[in-house]
């Protein structure tokens, strides 16, 4: 997957995700950033949450539903894979510039 990096995103750089800023971009070579797959507990360490059947998870206006290998953004009725997207999502439709993680509390090394 060839994924063109943005500063202000996260992405996995030596095994550990890193919100990347301009400088740092512009000092790792292109192909060192990763994606990272959005999971369920990405979504809760951004400040999302399940409603009770655990189909969708809610932060402010954003609606997520989970799909096979991705999740619907139900007002954009965009798909997203990962966590870059989520950002870019929130930047552009919700103008949030930066979404902000609450916890990395749930990250363990090589299992992003």
């Amino acid at each position: 997957m060839s994924v063109t990096p943005k500063p202000n995103r996260y992405y996995v750089v030596q095994k550990e995700p890193v919100l990347l800023t301009a400088v740092l971009l512009k000092e790792l070579p292109p192909d060192i950033p990763q994606p990272i797959k959005l999971t369920k507990p990405w979504l809760l360490a951004f400040g999302f949450q399940p409603d009770r059947s655990t189909n969708f998870w809610s932060l402010e206006n954003a609606r997520l539903v989970a799909g096979m290998n991705c999740w619907l953004c139900t007002k954009s009725r965009r798909y997203i894979q990962y966590v870059h997207e989520l950002q870019d999502l929130f930047e552009e439709h919700f103008r949030e510039t930066t979404l902000v993680l609450k916890s990395l509390n749930f990250y363990v090394s090589g299992a992003v």
